[in-house]
Protein backbone atom coordinates (compact mmCIF):
# COMPACT_ATOMS: atom_id res chain seq x y z
CA UNK A 1 0.00 0.00 0.00
CA UNK A 2 2.68 2.38 0.85
CA UNK A 3 4.00 2.22 -3.04
CA UNK A 4 0.57 4.03 -4.15
CA UNK A 5 1.33 7.01 -2.46
CA UNK A 6 5.01 7.06 -4.20
CA UNK A 7 3.72 6.37 -7.60
CA UNK A 8 1.17 9.07 -7.60
CA UNK A 9 3.83 11.58 -5.77
CA UNK A 10 5.90 10.42 -9.17
CA UNK A 11 3.42 11.34 -11.20
CA UNK A 12 2.21 14.66 -9.83
CA UNK A 13 6.27 15.64 -10.18
CA UNK A 14 6.25 14.88 -13.68
CA UNK A 15 2.93 16.65 -14.54
CA UNK A 16 4.58 19.33 -12.67
CA UNK A 17 7.45 19.44 -14.73
CA UNK A 18 5.87 19.26 -18.01
CA UNK A 19 3.31 22.03 -17.16
CA UNK A 20 6.17 24.41 -16.54
CA UNK A 21 8.00 23.82 -19.79
CA UNK A 22 7.14 25.85 -23.05
CA UNK A 23 6.88 24.09 -26.32
CA UNK A 24 6.59 26.00 -29.61
CA UNK A 25 6.73 25.05 -33.16
CA UNK A 26 7.94 27.17 -35.68
CA UNK A 27 4.12 28.94 -36.19
CA UNK A 28 4.18 29.91 -32.50
CA UNK A 29 7.52 31.56 -32.47
CA UNK A 30 6.64 33.96 -35.59
CA UNK A 31 3.23 34.67 -34.32
CA UNK A 32 4.72 35.83 -30.64
CA UNK A 33 7.14 37.44 -32.25
CA UNK A 34 4.90 39.52 -34.49
CA UNK A 35 3.09 40.59 -31.93
CA UNK A 36 6.47 41.38 -29.13
CA UNK A 37 9.46 42.26 -31.01
CA UNK A 38 10.01 45.76 -29.92
CA UNK A 39 12.26 46.33 -33.34
CA UNK A 40 9.52 45.01 -35.93
CA UNK A 41 6.95 47.31 -33.66
CA UNK A 42 9.65 49.98 -33.88
CA UNK A 43 9.37 49.89 -37.53
CA UNK A 44 5.99 49.69 -37.85
CA UNK A 45 5.65 52.82 -35.67
CA UNK A 46 7.99 54.61 -37.95
CA UNK A 47 5.86 54.02 -41.27
CA UNK A 48 2.66 55.35 -39.67
CA UNK A 49 4.45 58.35 -38.90
CA UNK A 50 6.00 59.28 -42.29
CA UNK A 51 2.14 58.45 -43.55
CA UNK A 52 0.93 61.23 -41.48
CA UNK A 53 3.65 63.38 -42.63
CA UNK A 54 2.79 62.20 -46.14
CA UNK A 55 -1.10 62.90 -45.95
CA UNK A 56 -0.30 65.91 -43.70
CA UNK A 57 1.59 67.33 -47.43
CA UNK A 58 -1.42 67.73 -49.11
CA UNK A 59 -2.95 70.60 -47.04
CA UNK A 60 -0.66 72.71 -49.54
CA UNK A 61 -3.68 72.67 -51.71
CA UNK A 62 -6.39 73.76 -49.25
CA UNK A 63 -7.59 76.86 -47.87
CA UNK A 64 -6.25 77.94 -44.70
CA UNK A 65 -9.37 79.16 -42.44
CA UNK A 66 -8.18 81.48 -39.59
CA UNK A 67 -10.39 83.26 -36.67
CA UNK A 68 -9.80 86.30 -34.65
CA UNK A 69 -12.04 88.13 -31.75
CA UNK A 70 -11.48 90.93 -29.60
CA UNK A 71 -12.58 92.78 -26.58
CA UNK A 72 -12.27 96.71 -25.98
CA UNK A 73 -13.41 98.61 -22.30
CA UNK A 74 -12.84 102.31 -22.93
CA UNK A 75 -13.97 104.43 -19.38
CA UNK A 76 -13.45 108.27 -19.43
CA UNK A 77 -14.09 110.27 -16.11
CA UNK A 78 -12.96 113.63 -15.14
CA UNK A 79 -11.48 114.35 -18.72
CA UNK A 80 -9.01 111.41 -18.24
CA UNK A 81 -9.15 108.01 -20.49
CA UNK A 82 -8.35 104.76 -19.51
CA UNK A 83 -8.82 101.49 -21.87
CA UNK A 84 -9.33 97.86 -20.64
CA UNK A 85 -9.83 94.78 -22.79
CA UNK A 86 -11.86 92.09 -21.58
CA UNK A 87 -13.88 89.00 -23.05
CA UNK A 88 -17.10 89.71 -21.38
CA UNK A 89 -19.97 90.96 -23.31
CA UNK A 90 -21.44 94.60 -22.08
CA UNK A 91 -23.09 97.44 -23.60
CA UNK A 92 -22.14 101.39 -23.27
CA UNK A 93 -23.05 103.67 -20.43
CA UNK A 94 -22.82 106.97 -18.96
CA UNK A 95 -23.60 109.06 -16.02
CA UNK A 96 -22.83 112.37 -15.88
CA UNK A 97 -19.21 112.94 -16.69
CA UNK A 98 -18.13 109.73 -16.64
CA UNK A 99 -18.65 107.34 -19.62
CA UNK A 100 -17.83 103.64 -20.65
CA UNK A 101 -17.66 101.52 -23.63
CA UNK A 102 -17.04 98.33 -24.33
CA UNK A 103 -16.30 97.26 -28.12
CA UNK A 104 -16.25 93.99 -29.35
CA UNK A 105 -14.17 92.64 -32.61
CA UNK A 106 -14.69 89.26 -34.89
CA UNK A 107 -13.16 88.01 -38.19
CA UNK A 108 -12.46 85.19 -40.41
CA UNK A 109 -9.51 85.17 -42.77
CA UNK A 110 -9.27 82.80 -45.64
CA UNK A 111 -6.34 82.50 -47.31
CA UNK A 112 -5.50 79.80 -50.66
CA UNK A 113 -2.50 79.34 -52.49
CA UNK A 114 -2.51 79.53 -56.06
CA UNK A 115 0.90 79.02 -57.10
CA UNK A 116 4.36 78.65 -55.20
CA UNK A 117 6.20 77.45 -57.18
CA UNK A 118 6.31 74.21 -56.92
CA UNK A 119 7.06 73.93 -53.80
CA UNK A 120 3.88 72.27 -52.47
CA UNK A 121 3.77 69.33 -55.36
CA UNK A 122 7.62 68.66 -54.29
CA UNK A 123 6.83 68.60 -50.76
CA UNK A 124 3.84 66.19 -51.41
CA UNK A 125 6.01 63.96 -53.82
CA UNK A 126 9.17 64.17 -51.43
CA UNK A 127 7.07 62.89 -48.20
CA UNK A 128 5.10 60.42 -50.63
CA UNK A 129 8.89 58.72 -51.31
CA UNK A 130 9.95 58.97 -47.81
CA UNK A 131 7.09 57.49 -47.12
CA UNK A 132 7.85 54.46 -49.66
CA UNK A 133 11.48 54.40 -48.65
CA UNK A 134 10.21 53.68 -44.63
CA UNK A 135 7.88 50.90 -46.14
CA UNK A 136 10.65 49.22 -47.60
CA UNK A 137 12.57 49.91 -44.60
CA UNK A 138 9.67 47.93 -42.66
CA UNK A 139 9.89 44.60 -44.83
CA UNK A 140 13.87 44.81 -44.62
CA UNK A 141 12.99 45.18 -41.03
CA UNK A 142 11.09 41.63 -41.78
CA UNK A 143 12.95 39.65 -43.65
CA UNK A 144 15.69 40.58 -41.01
CA UNK A 145 13.47 39.53 -37.88
CA UNK A 146 12.55 36.15 -39.60
CA UNK A 147 16.41 35.27 -40.74
CA UNK A 148 17.13 35.90 -36.91
CA UNK A 149 13.97 34.34 -35.88
CA UNK A 150 14.62 31.38 -38.12
CA UNK A 151 18.50 30.95 -37.30
CA UNK A 152 17.96 31.24 -33.29
CA UNK A 153 14.93 28.60 -33.66
CA UNK A 154 17.57 26.49 -35.68
CA UNK A 155 20.23 26.60 -32.78
CA UNK A 156 17.29 25.89 -30.44
CA UNK A 157 16.61 22.35 -32.21
CA UNK A 158 20.41 21.58 -32.68
CA UNK A 159 21.14 21.89 -28.92
CA UNK A 160 18.06 19.76 -27.94
CA UNK A 161 18.96 17.45 -30.30
CA UNK A 162 22.91 17.57 -29.71
CA UNK A 163 21.80 17.15 -25.75
CA UNK A 164 20.67 13.77 -26.93
CA UNK A 165 23.26 12.81 -29.37
CA UNK A 166 25.72 13.87 -26.60
CA UNK A 167 24.29 11.52 -24.15
CA UNK A 168 24.22 8.69 -26.84
CA UNK A 169 27.99 9.39 -26.61
CA UNK A 170 27.80 9.23 -23.28
CA UNK A 171 26.72 5.82 -23.14
CA UNK A 172 29.06 4.82 -26.26
CA UNK A 173 32.11 5.68 -24.31
CA UNK A 174 31.08 4.18 -20.88
CA UNK A 175 30.65 1.29 -23.02
CA UNK A 176 34.08 1.24 -24.65
CA UNK A 177 35.63 2.29 -21.40
CA UNK A 178 34.14 -0.93 -19.52
CA UNK A 179 35.00 -3.10 -22.51
CA UNK A 180 39.03 -1.63 -22.57
CA UNK A 181 39.13 -2.02 -18.27
CA UNK A 182 37.94 -5.23 -18.57
CA UNK A 183 40.43 -6.22 -20.85
CA UNK A 184 42.92 -4.36 -19.11
CA UNK A 185 42.37 -6.21 -15.97
CA UNK A 186 42.72 -9.65 -17.71
CA UNK A 187 45.82 -8.55 -19.18
CA UNK A 188 44.97 -8.34 -22.66
CA UNK A 189 45.44 -4.28 -23.05
CA UNK A 190 47.88 -1.94 -21.74
CA UNK A 191 47.31 1.24 -19.26
CA UNK A 192 47.73 3.39 -21.46
CA UNK A 193 44.59 2.19 -23.50
CA UNK A 194 42.26 2.05 -20.72
CA UNK A 195 43.11 5.67 -19.10
CA UNK A 196 42.62 7.12 -22.61
CA UNK A 197 39.06 5.08 -23.10
CA UNK A 198 38.38 6.77 -19.83
CA UNK A 199 39.70 10.55 -20.53
CA UNK A 200 37.70 10.23 -23.59
CA UNK A 201 34.59 8.90 -21.08
CA UNK A 202 35.16 12.00 -19.11
CA UNK A 203 35.05 14.10 -22.10
CA UNK A 204 32.04 12.70 -23.42
CA UNK A 205 30.29 13.53 -20.34
CA UNK A 206 31.83 17.20 -20.51
CA UNK A 207 30.62 17.79 -23.73
CA UNK A 208 26.78 16.75 -22.41
CA UNK A 209 27.05 19.14 -19.69
CA UNK A 210 28.33 21.74 -22.26
CA UNK A 211 25.25 20.93 -24.75
CA UNK A 212 23.04 21.14 -21.38
CA UNK A 213 24.47 24.69 -20.64
CA UNK A 214 24.00 26.00 -24.14
CA UNK A 215 20.31 24.89 -24.73
CA UNK A 216 19.46 27.64 -21.73
CA UNK A 217 21.68 30.47 -23.68
CA UNK A 218 19.33 29.08 -26.98
CA UNK A 219 15.83 29.36 -25.26
CA UNK A 220 16.94 32.93 -23.93
CA UNK A 221 18.15 34.04 -27.69
CA UNK A 222 15.04 32.70 -29.19
CA UNK A 223 12.80 34.45 -26.09
CA UNK A 224 15.18 37.81 -26.70
CA UNK A 225 14.38 37.61 -30.61
CA UNK A 226 10.34 36.74 -29.62
CA UNK A 227 10.73 39.89 -27.11
CA UNK A 228 9.35 37.77 -24.24
CA UNK A 229 10.89 37.01 -21.03
CA UNK A 230 11.69 33.16 -20.59
CA UNK A 231 9.87 32.02 -17.57
CA UNK A 232 9.91 28.78 -17.95
CA UNK A 233 11.42 26.39 -20.09
CA UNK A 234 10.74 26.39 -23.65
CA UNK A 235 10.89 23.73 -26.18
CA UNK A 236 11.37 23.89 -29.82
CA UNK A 237 8.65 21.39 -31.59
CA UNK A 238 9.95 20.61 -35.26
CA UNK A 239 12.91 19.25 -37.35
CA UNK A 240 16.05 20.52 -38.64
CA UNK A 241 14.73 20.26 -42.53
CA UNK A 242 15.89 22.49 -45.27
CA UNK A 243 13.92 22.69 -48.60
CA UNK A 244 15.72 22.29 -51.89
CA UNK A 245 16.72 25.33 -53.25
CA UNK A 246 16.52 26.67 -57.25
CA UNK A 247 19.77 25.68 -58.72
CA UNK A 248 19.98 28.43 -61.46
CA UNK A 249 17.78 32.02 -60.68
CA UNK A 250 18.05 35.13 -62.14
CA UNK A 251 20.12 36.77 -59.82
CA UNK A 252 19.66 40.43 -61.34
CA UNK A 253 16.35 40.03 -61.61
CA UNK A 254 16.45 39.08 -57.63
CA UNK A 255 18.27 42.08 -56.70
CA UNK A 256 15.73 44.39 -58.58
CA UNK A 257 12.92 42.37 -56.40
CA UNK A 258 14.33 43.07 -53.09
CA UNK A 259 12.94 45.61 -50.28
CA UNK A 260 16.42 47.36 -50.37
CA UNK A 261 16.52 48.66 -54.12
CA UNK A 262 12.98 49.53 -53.60
CA UNK A 263 14.03 51.54 -50.64
CA UNK A 264 16.72 53.30 -52.89
CA UNK A 265 14.49 53.85 -55.70
CA UNK A 266 12.33 55.83 -53.12
CA UNK A 267 15.12 57.71 -51.76
CA UNK A 268 15.98 58.75 -55.23
CA UNK A 269 12.86 60.05 -56.01
CA UNK A 270 12.61 62.08 -52.80
CA UNK A 271 16.37 63.61 -53.99
CA UNK A 272 14.27 64.39 -57.62
CA UNK A 273 11.50 66.36 -55.14
CA UNK A 274 14.01 68.01 -53.45
CA UNK A 275 15.38 69.75 -56.55
CA UNK A 276 11.96 70.37 -57.52
CA UNK A 277 11.71 72.49 -53.64
CA UNK A 278 15.11 74.30 -53.73
CA UNK A 279 13.88 75.55 -57.35
CA UNK A 280 11.31 76.86 -55.56
CA UNK A 281 12.77 79.60 -54.37
CA UNK A 282 13.52 81.09 -58.20
CA UNK A 283 9.72 81.71 -58.43
CA UNK A 284 6.92 83.59 -57.66
CA UNK A 285 4.24 82.70 -55.28
CA UNK A 286 0.46 83.80 -55.63
CA UNK A 287 -1.71 83.82 -53.04
CA UNK A 288 -5.47 85.31 -52.39
CA UNK A 289 -7.39 85.49 -49.27
CA UNK A 290 -10.94 87.11 -48.22
CA UNK A 291 -11.69 88.26 -44.92
CA UNK A 292 -14.65 89.66 -42.85
CA UNK A 293 -15.03 91.74 -40.18
CA UNK A 294 -17.67 92.83 -37.62
CA UNK A 295 -17.47 95.39 -34.81
CA UNK A 296 -20.05 95.38 -32.30
CA UNK A 297 -21.95 97.25 -31.82
CA UNK A 298 -21.54 99.91 -35.21
CA UNK A 299 -19.68 98.10 -38.27
CA UNK A 300 -19.07 95.42 -40.42
CA UNK A 301 -16.39 94.96 -43.10
CA UNK A 302 -14.98 92.82 -45.69
CA UNK A 303 -12.01 92.60 -48.13
CA UNK A 304 -10.53 90.52 -50.42
CA UNK A 305 -7.46 90.28 -52.97
CA UNK A 306 -4.66 88.58 -54.75
CA UNK A 307 -1.19 89.07 -53.84
CA UNK A 308 2.12 88.00 -55.63
CA UNK A 309 5.21 87.43 -54.12
CA UNK A 310 8.28 87.74 -56.46
CA UNK A 311 11.84 86.64 -55.02
CA UNK A 312 14.56 89.35 -56.01
CA UNK A 313 17.38 88.69 -54.26
CA UNK A 314 17.88 86.27 -50.92
CA UNK A 315 21.99 85.94 -50.69
CA UNK A 316 22.21 82.84 -53.11
CA UNK A 317 20.51 80.80 -50.62
CA UNK A 318 18.22 79.16 -53.73
CA UNK A 319 21.09 78.93 -55.96
CA UNK A 320 22.97 77.01 -53.28
CA UNK A 321 20.11 74.62 -52.17
CA UNK A 322 19.23 73.57 -56.11
CA UNK A 323 22.99 72.96 -56.43
CA UNK A 324 22.63 70.76 -53.14
CA UNK A 325 19.70 69.06 -54.46
CA UNK A 326 21.62 68.29 -57.45
CA UNK A 327 23.81 66.74 -55.54
CA UNK A 328 21.87 64.80 -53.36
CA UNK A 329 20.28 63.12 -56.73
CA UNK A 330 23.88 61.91 -57.82
CA UNK A 331 24.37 61.03 -54.69
CA UNK A 332 21.15 58.64 -54.66
CA UNK A 333 21.58 57.37 -57.93
CA UNK A 334 25.27 56.21 -57.26
CA UNK A 335 23.69 54.41 -54.33
CA UNK A 336 20.97 52.43 -56.12
CA UNK A 337 23.58 51.12 -58.07
CA UNK A 338 25.88 50.34 -55.39
CA UNK A 339 23.17 48.86 -53.62
CA UNK A 340 21.66 46.59 -55.96
CA UNK A 341 25.15 45.07 -57.17
CA UNK A 342 25.80 44.19 -53.41
CA UNK A 343 22.32 42.48 -53.95
CA UNK A 344 23.58 40.54 -56.51
CA UNK A 345 26.55 39.05 -54.86
CA UNK A 346 25.04 38.70 -51.38
CA UNK A 347 22.85 36.58 -53.47
CA UNK A 348 24.64 34.96 -55.44
CA UNK A 349 26.72 34.01 -52.15
CA UNK A 350 23.98 32.96 -49.82
CA UNK A 351 22.74 30.89 -52.65
CA UNK A 352 25.77 29.36 -52.80
CA UNK A 353 25.91 28.05 -49.40
CA UNK A 354 22.80 26.54 -49.15
CA UNK A 355 23.62 24.50 -52.17
CA UNK A 356 26.39 23.69 -50.37
CA UNK A 357 24.76 23.14 -46.91
CA UNK A 358 21.93 21.31 -48.19
CA UNK A 359 24.22 18.91 -50.15
CA UNK A 360 26.59 18.50 -46.60
CA UNK A 361 23.55 16.91 -45.36
CA UNK A 362 23.41 13.95 -47.46
CA UNK A 363 27.10 13.50 -47.45
CA UNK A 364 27.16 13.46 -43.76
CA UNK A 365 24.14 11.35 -43.66
CA UNK A 366 25.86 8.80 -45.53
CA UNK A 367 28.67 8.93 -43.88
CA UNK A 368 27.01 8.28 -40.05
CA UNK A 369 25.22 4.99 -41.63
CA UNK A 370 29.32 4.24 -42.90
CA UNK A 371 30.37 4.96 -39.50
CA UNK A 372 28.16 2.85 -37.69
CA UNK A 373 27.98 -0.23 -39.65
CA UNK A 374 31.94 0.14 -39.23
CA UNK A 375 32.06 0.72 -35.55
CA UNK A 376 29.55 -2.60 -35.04
CA UNK A 377 32.50 -4.67 -37.05
CA UNK A 378 35.35 -2.90 -35.68
CA UNK A 379 34.02 -3.33 -31.52
CA UNK A 380 33.53 -7.08 -32.48
CA UNK A 381 36.40 -7.58 -33.93
CA UNK A 382 38.28 -5.59 -31.03
CA UNK A 383 36.53 -7.46 -28.77
CA UNK A 384 38.08 -10.66 -30.44
CA UNK A 385 41.58 -9.67 -30.52
CA UNK A 386 41.51 -9.03 -34.73
CA UNK A 387 42.82 -5.12 -34.14
CA UNK A 388 44.41 -3.07 -31.80
CA UNK A 389 43.32 -0.33 -29.68
CA UNK A 390 44.54 2.66 -31.42
CA UNK A 391 42.53 1.02 -34.49
CA UNK A 392 39.30 0.94 -32.44
CA UNK A 393 40.03 4.14 -30.93
CA UNK A 394 39.97 5.59 -34.61
CA UNK A 395 36.82 4.01 -35.76
CA UNK A 396 34.87 4.86 -32.78
CA UNK A 397 36.28 9.07 -32.43
CA UNK A 398 35.36 9.03 -36.19
CA UNK A 399 31.84 7.78 -35.92
CA UNK A 400 31.25 10.55 -32.70
CA UNK A 401 32.87 13.14 -35.41
CA UNK A 402 30.67 12.04 -38.12
CA UNK A 403 27.55 12.09 -35.77
CA UNK A 404 28.06 16.13 -34.62
CA UNK A 405 29.14 16.82 -37.94
CA UNK A 406 25.58 15.27 -39.24
CA UNK A 407 23.85 17.54 -36.92
CA UNK A 408 25.31 20.53 -37.28
CA UNK A 409 25.36 20.61 -41.20
CA UNK A 410 21.50 20.31 -40.09
CA UNK A 411 21.71 23.43 -38.63
CA UNK A 412 23.88 25.20 -40.82
CA UNK A 413 21.87 24.00 -43.88
CA UNK A 414 18.62 25.34 -42.27
CA UNK A 415 19.95 28.74 -41.25
CA UNK A 416 21.62 29.04 -44.62
CA UNK A 417 18.40 28.71 -46.06
CA UNK A 418 17.36 31.59 -43.55
CA UNK A 419 20.17 33.58 -45.35
CA UNK A 420 18.95 32.93 -48.48
CA UNK A 421 15.95 34.33 -47.73
CA UNK A 422 17.13 37.33 -45.82
CA UNK A 423 18.95 38.39 -49.39
CA UNK A 424 15.96 37.98 -51.20
CA UNK A 425 13.96 40.46 -48.67
CA UNK A 426 11.87 37.52 -47.91
CA UNK A 427 10.52 35.42 -44.66
CA UNK A 428 7.99 34.25 -42.54
CA UNK A 429 7.19 37.54 -41.32
CA UNK A 430 3.73 38.54 -42.60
Amino acid sequence: MKLIPRVLLAFLIMVRAASAQETMNWDQCVNTAVLNNPDLTASRESARSYDAKRRGSNSGYLPQVTASGGATYNHNSGGQQSMESSSLASSATSFGTNSSLHQYTAGVTLSQTLYDGGLTPGNVAQTGANYRAQVAALAVEKSLLSYDLKSAFAQLLYAQELVTLTSQIVDRRRSDANLIRLKYEGGRENKGAYLLAESDYKKAVLDLHNAERNVLVSEHQLAQIMGIKRVHPIVASGELVTRMASASPDFDKLATETPTHFQQVSNTEAARAGITIARSGFLPSVTTNVSADRDYPDTSSWSTGITVSVPIFDGGKSYFNVKAADASLRQSLANLQSSDDLSVYTLVQTHSTLLGDIEAVSVNQATVDAQNVRSEIGKGQYSDGLISFTDFNLIENDLVTAQKQQLQSRRDAMIAEANWEYAQGKGAIP
